[in-house]
């Protein structure tokens, strides 16, 4: 960006020197009444050149000036004492002249050093953004399986709750699952676990909030107030997504079902709490009574 600025400010240079040394050798050709005001232009022109090309413009004014008191003082010597107002006015015009670029070079300076300020605000607020979403991410991410955790889930029941919005909740316990760890070890077990998880996240996609509350358990937050009939072939659904067989760390065929509890709110509870340990009730009773089922809570 500076070097495009230096480049765009270079014909105003040459043409204000151009235009400078063409009035400061006319100066001598005309008549004193003119030659201020030809002294005036050249003020003018040399405060431009200072302006728009800074410090380059500054010294550029002074040679200009040391030319014109150069040819003041042989005109001075040969007699002219108009050399000698030549001259003051030079030295004054160049005193001026420094004053001007000693304003714009400290003003510069205080424009630089808020830009930095601003700059560095924003990459610390950038940071600050970057830092506030990474540990909100692992506040509500579930670390193995990249679904949402239990905390983000109970947040979402909680604020269904405060917004008086009526939903249905599957919580979901994958049976003997603790046999394929004792088995084939913690390793299987855990890919196993994202397996099962992937498999879930991409059937509910935006359409239900799925998450990981714990080791085995899954459980899923159904928006409005849906039909048992509807609940049940959702179950149905998720019985088929996670009755595929699962091959982890070489190990194949590996199978699994799962209990449902199921809770509809306000119906089976008013707060989070009393809807979970419900759901989780519900699943005791699913297990109970053969596994690989659903159980509403209503129904017990």
């Amino acid at each position: 960006m500076k070097e495009k600025n230096k480049s765009l400010n270079m014909p105003v240079l040459v043409i204000g020197i151009l235009i400078f040394l063409a009035l400061a050798t006319a100066i001598q050709q005309i008549p004193q009444s003119v030659q201020g005001i030809i002294t005036q232009i050249e003020v003018i022109v040399a405060t431009i050149i200072v302006i728009t090309n800074k410090k380059i413009g500054i010294i550029t004014a002074m040679v200009l000036f040391a030319y014109v008191i150069f040819g003041a003082a042989l005109s001075l010597q040969a007699g002219n004492k108009m050399g000698i107002v030549a001259i003051l006015t030079s030295v004054v015009t160049i005193i001026i002249l420094n004053l001007i670029y000693f304003f714009l070079h400290k003003n510069e300076q205080q424009h630089a050093q808020l830009l930095k300020q601003y700059e560095e605000m924003m990459d610390s607020n950038r940071l600050m953004q970057e830092k506030d979403e990474a540990l909100q991410t692992l506040a509500y991410q579930d670390e193995m399986t990249d679904m949402h955790n239990f905390v983000y889930f109970r947040e979402q029941i909680e604020n269904a709750i405060r917004q008086n919005t009526d939903f249905a909740l599957i919580y979901m316990d994958l049976d003997n699952f603790k046999a394929v760890n004792d088995k084939f070890g913690p390793e299987v077990g855990d890919e196993a676990l994202k397996i099962y998880a992937s498999r879930l996240k991409a059937y509910c996609g935006t359409k239900y909030l799925c998450a990981r509350t714990s080791g085995d358990d899954f459980a899923l937050l159904l928006s409005g107030t849906p039909a048992q009939a509807e609940i049940l072939h959702l179950v149905e659904q998720l019985r088929k997504v996670l009755g595929e067989p699962v091959s982890a760390q070489g190990v194949s065929n590996i199978t699994t079902t799962a209990s449902y509890g199921i809770v509809v709110s306000p119906r089976d509870g008013k707060d989070t709490d009393t809807l979970l340990d419900n759901a989780i009730f519900a699943v005791y009773n699913a297990k109970a009574n053969g596994k690989d089922r659903p159980c509403f809570f209503s129904q017990i």
